[in-house]
């Protein structure tokens, strides 16, 4: 999954929480794509920015 995909997968999911405010949203994106992609790369054996 490339780092784009998983922007787009967690836009998805920040969108199904409603309590998160609108000022908020897109610092919960970034994070959950940033823990996406880590999380996908260490699957497949790669290195990882933190």
């Amino acid at each position: 999954m490339t780092y784009l995909d998983c922007i787009s997968t967690a836009v998805q999911r920040a969108l199904d929480w409603d309590d998160i405010p609108e000022d908020l949203l897109p610092l919960v994106i970034v994070s959950e794509a940033s823990h996406l992609s880590a999380t996908d790369a260490d699957a497949m054996g790669r290195t990882t920015w933190h």
